[in-house]
């Protein structure tokens, strides 16, 4: 029995030292082997994630420059619809341009004296000498033709109001030489409202004391201007430019509507008998 046991404790220690020996002999193989395979695993994971990175990068490289292109594609469209509206609405102030000529001649005429002389025929023949000539259904048929849409939506707020302003004072020039054409029997109700100097004032404020002076028949005077204005903001909003003198062009033009404008007065209230003092101080 006592040699059963002790052969036994033999054996016990002889499978411990000799685990141990092998603990001790391969600790440096496993170690190693251990450690090759965990540092491949992350090598491995590393490429992986490093692999992704390029492939977001690449991603995300093709998305900026698909939204570059996006970019420059948009803003060439809505330049060339800028240049679009721009020639949309030169062609709306060249129709209205042909008719500038009625505001000259309410720029020198009395015009509240001719409305109080409604029932004068020589007045109305005289009127009508004026305005026959520019046609004005004519162009204004054409005028209403042109589609307005396009500046509105891609042209900035400075030009449009430059050609609200310049529309009003020539469809009013035009209105108020019709009225005192017509056969209406009370036309001081249509004499000095305020419609033409209550938007221009805010839009030059320095023309406020003109229209505190002279109502608005001032507004007349400032056709020309307006159509500098509003040629010059067309040119910024376009080109880029800021050129705010009044070209050579612009200034003949004027100075010729105008001088034509008191040579034809002249000679129709002659031609009708009437008294030229109506063209010469604006006053009977």
């Amino acid at each position: 029995m006592e040699g059963n046991i002790w052969n036994w404790f033999i054996q016990f220690l002889s499978t411990t030292s000799l685990l141990s020996l092998g603990a001790v002999v391969l600790r440096g193989p496993i170690s190693s082997f251990f450690s090759k395979s965990l540092e491949n695993h992350f090598e491995k994971k590393i490429e992986t994630f490093r692999a992704e990175i390029r492939d977001n990068e690449s991603e995300l490289s093709q998305i900026r420059s698909f939204l570059v292109t996006a970019q420059r594609e948009r803003d060439s469209l809505l330049q060339e619809k800028r240049l679009q509206a721009a020639e949309s609405l030169l062609r709306s102030v060249q129709n209205l341009s042909q008719l500038t000529m009625a505001a000259e001649y309410l720029k020198l005429l009395d015009l509240d004296y001719i409305l109080r002389e409604t029932n004068d025929d020589k007045m109305q023949n005289f009127i009508h000498t004026l305005i026959d000539p520019l046609n004005v259904d004519d162009k204004i048929t054409k005028y209403s033709a042109i589609d307005k849409t396009l500046y509105k939506l891609y042209l900035s707020e400075r030009p449009l109001r430059f050609h609200e302003a310049y529309e009003k004072i020539i469809l009013h020039a035009i209105t108020m030489l019709k009225i005192a054409a017509s056969p209406i029997s009370d036309k001081n109700v249509f004499k000095n409202t305020g419609v033409l100097s209550n938007d221009i004032s805010i839009l030059i404020p320095g023309s406020k004391a003109g229209f505190d002076q002279h109502g608005d028949k001032y507004a007349y005077h400032l056709v020309s201007y307006l159509y500098d204005e509003l040629v010059s903001s067309l040119r910024r909003e376009v080109a880029g430019t800021d050129e705010a003198s009044r070209d050579t062009k612009s200034i003949e033009r004027a100075a010729i509507d105008s001088r034509q404008a008191q040579l034809n007065i002249r000679a129709n209230l002659l031609k009708a008998g009437l008294p030229e003092s109506l063209a010469e101080t604006g006053t009977k």
